[in-house]
């Protein structure tokens, strides 16, 4: 039988919703790959935009031109806000308490730590203070003044400890004061499970029983206070149920917004942040409304408290529930959400009022603060087009009592004064109002889109659109069971909103459209559902993509990304370390932040002619789908290819072909060739009833080439039908 020569010319985009025998002539695979004009290339590399590593992996990124004409952006991590100005960093966190405190602080000669006294400083391990205007040198050669330090321990309610860089010289005992400038508490970048069933590993230990003397919250903090009748054993990361302790109990709730328990036995389930002998610090979802305290006279309850274990203990079956209540409770994440207001910025911490950043306020930027007539717990915000309000999603309702603090509703949308971010009281002369949502438990995050804003709750959409007065907005439901994913799952594209949910991939054209998505099986079932919350959506315009990066499973940060072309309508994945995106519009190139081993920082992404990761080797590799010869019947015979292929002068790709003699059978890899600038053709021998190609660069090879692979053609005769 005679050689003749076959093309391959396969379809774009990775499509593996089936087998891989299946995916005949498609791309089955690959990783750092796009597609253009149809055919396979390697994604540029990235740089170092900054060299100061920060702390905390971004959640939110925006970027902006100011009237000076100067490139900022600004993001937010569960420790900071950062803002890049300049080829610099600068941390703007919000101040949330400032106390002045004489004869405070102790140090031991030889160490490092220093200890500072503040009466009931409701702090926890990992939050941030500022001391300023501490003159006094303190163990003889530490001075703190206008320096940041982490809490490293909490020794009781009114003490806790810093680690300093230089050792003490002396030891010294009320010595020393300042100005405490407290960061807005420190988040968590760890999800914890809710009640129930997922209440706690399946290796957490049996609950110890505390009675309860005082519990207190603060309002504006996520932290509440809990003061035990006795040694209560807790450690950091442990969990809290509180248990009522009498029929007649009813659902209990401190800082006017945060539930402790229900009507019913059980409750709630809170993570300890940090113990001291007979107190707990616990962690709740949102801040709280208002500062208010349970006493011994109004606690019918009890704390029950989860010890984890490292295993081999006695743990909790794995069909017993931690509480009584089933509920399945999710703690959140710390996540932020921002916007632009004109040329400053409005930023929110989930659960916090709202914050302001003044771009212009010096040649140092000086800090976000306080928009202190927000309501004081908001899940996220947006700036309405050009009417220009200010949005609060899942917040406080008005109460003429309590116009900031009001009862906390997930559903309510709420905005303020038109052009003022301040007032948000309704009346005749403002155009502030609210509006409660349906279908849903709670607003997951927002999206303009065609002078609308559109809404997304955990099961459906919303659009808000400017009315005018008496009512100022309209709201209309554009469609159900189609929620999304996180708070930043979703993004606008040439008028359409495109956006993950929790399992498909949608747009809204008019109406809600499932994507055609070729890889979705494989997405979904690698994505970490405990951390929805950290997808993130972006666009890279040079290219014609929407990318949403997302955490895989077993793993706690973004490490994957999947693209889709909503013009050439394919899509590709792979592997990758960025936790936010932003397009090209500032910078000239897209920006991302990244969370490595080796500390955060901001990159520059795919600038042109780099293809390396900050001067190392990257891998890109494209995979077929298997083909055959007269649909498996008949053994191919293999014995040359001839490749079509632009590829970086002196450099090298890698070209392997796999066959197979049944689809369930071990591969064998023929072999892998060197493919060079220069490379006409490729002689071999092999045989199989079906096999792939491979086409990789990087790693091994060691170089940083840019490569794009056109149509295969395979020099393929039959062999025999065994």
């Amino acid at each position: 039988m005679s050689t003749k020569l076959a093309k391959f010319d396969l379809q774009q985009g990775f499509n593996r919703e089936t087998t891989q025998y299946s995916e005949e002539g498609k791309w089955y695979d690959g990783n750092r790959v796009r597609f253009r004009a149809g055919k396979p290339e390697n994604m540029r590399g990235y740089t170092t935009k900054v060299s100061t590593a920060f702390d905390g992996s971004a959640r939110d990124l925006i970027a902006w031109k100011g009237v000076d004409n100067k490139k900022r952006s600004i993001f937010a991590t569960p420790d900071k806000v950062y803002v890049h100005d300049q080829d610099r960093l600068t941390d703007i966190t919000p101040v949330t308490t400032i106390v002045t405190i004489t004869s405070c602080f102790g140090t031991s000669v030889g160490s490092t730590r220093v200890c500072c006294s503040d009466g009931s400083h409701n702090r926890a391990v990992g939050d941030y203070v500022l001391f300023t205007s501490a003159a006094t040198t303190i163990g003889s050669n530490i001075l703190l003044n206008n320096n940041v330090y982490g809490i490293t321990s909490i020794i009781d309610s009114n003490s806790y400890t810093i680690s300093v860089t230089n050792t003490a010289a002396a030891t010294s005992s009320t010595s020393g004061g300042a100005s405490f400038n407290y960061y807005i508490a420190t988040g968590t970048s760890v999800a914890t499970q809710g009640v129930g069933y997922g209440a706690a590993p399946y290796n957490a230990a049996s609950p110890t029983s505390v009675g309860l003397s005082k519990i207190t919250a603060t309002g504006g903090s996520a932290l509440v206070t809990v003061s035990c009748a006795s040694a209560h054993g807790a450690a950091a990361n442990d969990f809290v149920v509180f248990q009522n302790t009498s029929a007649d109990s009813v659902a209990a709730t401190i800082g006017g917004n945060l539930n402790l328990t229900k009507s019913v036995a059980g409750g709630p389930e809170f993570t300890v942040v940090s113990v001291a002998s007979t107190q707990i610090i616990v962690s709740a979802a949102v801040n709280a409304s208002a500062s208010g305290d349970v006493t011994t006279s109004d606690i019918k309850m009890t704390a029950l408290i989860y010890t984890q274990t490292d295993g081999g203990g006695t743990g909790r079956p794995w069909d017993t529930a931690a509480s009584s209540d089933t509920t399945n409770l999710a703690l959140d994440i710390a996540q932020w959400s921002m916007d632009n207001w004109g040329t400053d910025i409005v930023l929110n911490r989930r659960g916090s009022n709202i914050f302001y950043f003044n771009t212009a306020a010096s040649i140092s930027p000086t800090r976000a603060t306080s928009v202190t007539t927000s309501p004081v717990s908001v899940l996220s915000v947006i700036v309405s087009p050009n009417d220009r309000h200010l949005v609060a999603l899942g917040t406080n309702q008005y109460d003429v009592a309590a116009t900031v603090s009001g009862t906390f509703n997930p559903m309510l949308v709420r905005w303020s004064d038109q052009d003022d971010r301040t007032n948000w009281v309704p009346s005749v002369s403002s155009t502030s109002g609210e509006v409660v949502l349906t279908d849903g438990t709670k607003i997951v995050g927002s999206q303009r889109s065609k002078n609308a804003i559109n809404i997304w709750t955990d099961n459906a959409l919303w659009l808000m659109s400017y009315a005018g007065p008496p009512f100022t907005f309209k709201f209309q439901q554009a469609g159900t069971n189609c929620g999304l994913a996180g708070p930043h799952a979703a993004i606008d594209y040439n008028g359409v909103t495109y956006w993950m949910g929790f399992d498909n991939f949608y747009a809204f054209t008019g109406q809600v459209e499932v994507l055609d998505c070729t890889v979705r099986r494989y997405i979904f079932d690698r994505l970490n559902t405990t951390y929805y919350d950290k997808v993130y959506t972006g666009i890279n315009t040079e290219f014609k993509e929407i990318i949403w990066l997302y955490v895989s499973t077993n793993g706690t940060e973004c490490d994957s990304y999947v693209i889709f072309s909503p013009e050439e309508k394919y899509w590709v994945y792979g592997n990758t370390f960025f936790t936010t995106f932003k397009d090209r519009e500032v910078y000239g190139n897209t920006i991302t932040t990244g969370a490595t081993t080796t500390g955060n920082y901001i990159y520059n992404n795919e600038p042109t002619g780099i293809f390396t990761g900050d001067g190392s080797t990257l891998t890109s590799f494209v995979e077929s789908g298997d083909f055959d010869v007269d649909d498996g019947n008949a053994v191919m015979f293999m014995n040359r290819i001839i490749p079509d292929f632009d590829l970086t002068s002196g450099k090298k790709i890698k070209l392997s072909v796999e066959t197979k003699e049944y689809p369930e059978s071990t591969s064998v890899v023929t072999k892998e060739f060197d493919i060079y600038d220069t490379t006409q053709k490729v002689d071999f021998r092999a045989r199989g009833r079906q096999a792939k190609v491979r086409v990789s660069c990087g790693g091994e090879l060691g170089n940083d080439a840019s490569w794009r692979w056109g149509t295969i053609r395979l020099a393929l005769q039959g062999d025999g039908g065994r």
